[in-house]
């Protein structure tokens, strides 16, 4: 194989001090290089990382075969939240409401309940639940650890968002994705410190990333898992479109 036959995508970010290479199996194969470097000299880097990219390249694809199976089965039968340690059982009922709700019930049992041939509906209906979840849980958990670091927070908001896990903006206010229900405890709770620390400095300068060291001393090793595999353990249904 001819390091030209890798599909990759090229990304310039002004950041980047060295060229680097990410794997995932939503964006495939990506390059970054530092602004201004030669393109050129891409492919002679490639083929030097030729076994790790191979190997990288051939677990995502196993990521994706799953994603794939995961969307033929249609609705979850369980939805695991591993941040904060719950198992929920998922119910459908059809019934003659025009709209569809999901609804708690003892034994960590959802029902969701009405017009669930329409899809987008259904789907809709669990993560209206699942925000509100995480309002209930992660957004508490973020109140606390603020409070614990002396870090002050505006307002806590949840999204689902398709590209990030968390943001926070000039004012204090702090965004967080509903999907990090999904993480494993201690990459959801990496999101939260690493928001937290942006109430500080709002950029990724040296000073932010001591700030986060300061709480996590292993948070290099859990950006990267967060980066390469986080995605992967969000049900494909639900982030499907």
């Amino acid at each position: 194989m001819h390091p030209e036959m890798f599909d990759y995508t090229l990304r310039e970010s002004p950041r980047a001090r060295n060229v680097r290479f990410r794997v995932s199996a939503r964006d495939g194969l990506v390059v970054v290089v530092p602004r201004g470097f030669e393109v050129r000299r891409v492919p002679a880097l490639l083929e030097s990382r030729r076994p790790w990219i191979e190997r990288a390249l051939g677990s995502v694809e196993a990521q994706r075969e799953l994603r794939a199976a995961q969307l033929v089965a249609g609705p979850p039968q369980r939805l695991h939240l591993r941040a904060i340690d719950e198992e929920w059982s998922v119910e459908y009922r059809k019934t003659t409401a025009a709209g569809v709700s999901a609804r708690e019930h003892d034994g960590y049992r959802l029902v969701v309940s009405g017009g669930i041939a329409d899809p987008t509906a259904t789907r809709d209906a669990i993560r209206r639940w699942l925000a509100r979840r995480a309002k209930a849980t992660l957004a508490r958990r973020l109140l606390l650890l603020a409070e614990e670091h002396g870090y002050a927070v505006r307002r806590v908001a949840m999204r689902w968002q398709r590209s990030r896990w968390g943001s926070c903006s000039p004012s204090g206010t702090i965004s967080l994705n509903t999907q990090l229900l999904f993480l494993p405890a201690p990459l959801a709770e990496y999101v939260l410190l690493h928001e937290l620390c942006h109430t500080v400095n709002l950029d990724h300068s040296a000073a932010f990333w001591a700030r986060v060291g300061m709480h996590e001393p292993g948070h290099r090793r859990l950006k990267r898992e967060l980066r390469d595999v986080g995605w992967g353990h969000v049900p494909a249904w639900l982030q499907s479109e």
